[in-house]
């Protein structure tokens, strides 16, 4: 190929936090009013928009620093934490933020796109609890911080989204979280060996991480000028036929770089990458096409860079910037209404439509589906 212009991993809070680990994508329930936590230092306690509840040990100050225990702060804005026991890295999740990453003894902050924050003080454990530097934490949640010096007094304050929506997060810390990788728009009797078919949850490579970072894998060799690949999950629990404004949002690490010329199309501009959320199950069929079987999808994809009734294009697998090597982290939104079924199901669909004759490997994390009734 011919380039013509150059151009974190985590598990639940165990043992130090006594969490009990938390169950894939439980949907947050959110309301539009102000969530608060109050913080007093020496103070065993902290009272938050459900009452007053002990700490195992009090907010303290290091070197000009208020540090804050960790779990407190964050369940309270109604976010969630996962904990990695072996690499002492705790990861935050919420709405507005996304995920935010931190390591006992450590004293970076990372956010969801793989930016440093420099910390004032080092993230600490002391009598088996986290604890952070409050200011620099809660307004990386979007929070807001106030002192009180005569009362030494911490309080912060966030808003939570509108009345009755649901978030469900993936993020494949521990496992596959009940998603299923699939493809379309080859032959039935494909030849594996040169199709080179993968779906698997694996580290992503060059995160720029010392811990893993894992992902959902998408690979295939599409020898054909079209191959669809795609991920997809069932959301259930919802109500029956009722109408969502669905926004979905997901990750996707490609090291695809623009303006290339390979065989048939681009690697990069020509995989068009779609979703959609749906009340059908996304599934391959069998179809016969001019004499030939192949699998086709049961949902209205649209062709490549073609929008489709079910689905639609959100981007594509050219990487941010083209000048560097290896993959790199790109985001994709995608909004939709949609009705649930007669069980109160929706499913998840994202796919990268191929018009490259080539082999493509994709990694796809941090999938987010937010419902509101």
């Amino acid at each position: 190929m011919i380039n013509k212009k150059k151009k974190i991993a985590l598990a639940g809070f165990a043992a130090a936090l006594g969490l009990v680990p938390l169950l894939h994508a439980i949907p947050v329930q959110a309301a539009v009013q102000k969530t608060e936590v109050k913080f007093q230092l020496n103070e065993k306690s902290y009272t938050n928009n459900t009452g007053v509840h002990a700490l195992a040990a009090a907010p303290f100050i290091l070197h000009n620093t208020t540090m804050v225990p960790l779990r407190a702060l964050t369940e309270s804005l109604g976010g969630t934490i996962q904990w990695n026991e072996k690499s002492q890295t705790a990861t935050l999740s919420g709405g507005s933020y996304g995920k935010l990453t931190i390591k006992v003894n450590d004293s970076w902050l990372i956010d969801k796109q793989g930016n440093k924050q420099k910390l004032p003080e080092k993230v600490v454990q002391t009598k088996g609890t986290i604890f952070v530097p409050v200011r620099n934490i809660a307004q990386a949640m979007g929070a807001k911080v106030t002192w009180n010096g005569t009362a030494k007094t911490i309080a912060i304050s966030s808003t939570l989204p509108e009345t009755g929506s649901k978030t469900y997060r993936y993020s494949f810390d521990k496992d596959l979280e009940g998603w299923s990788g699939h493809f379309a728009d080859l032959p039935v009797n494909y030849d594996q060996s040169i199709y080179e078919l993968a779906f698997a949850r694996e580290a992503i490579p060059d995160t720029g991480s010392s811990a893993a970072n894992y992902g959902l894998k998408l690979k295939g060799m599409n020898r054909s000028d079209d191959l669809f690949m795609f991920l997809t999950k069932k959301v259930d629990g919802l109500a029956k036929n009722t109408t969502y404004n669905a926004k979905l949002e997901f990750a996707m690490y490609t090291k695809e770089a623009g303006e290339m010329i390979g065989v048939g199309g681009a690697p990069g501009e020509s995989l068009y990458i779609k979703a959609g959320v749906v009340a059908t199950e996304p599934k391959t069929v069998q179809t016969n096409d001019r004499g030939e079987s192949y699998y086709r999808m049961n949902l209205d994809k649209g062709n490549q860079a073609t929008d489709g009734k079910d689905m639609k294009l959100v981007g594509n697998a050219v990487k941010p910037d083209s000048g560097k090597e290896g993959y790199q982290r790109k985001t994709f939104t995608y909004n939709v209404k949609v009705k649930t079924d007669n069980n109160g199901q929706l499913f998840i669909i994202i796919g990268s439509d191929s018009g490259y004759e080539g082999l493509t490997t994709l990694y796809f994390d941090d999938i987010s589906l937010t419902l509101t009734p």
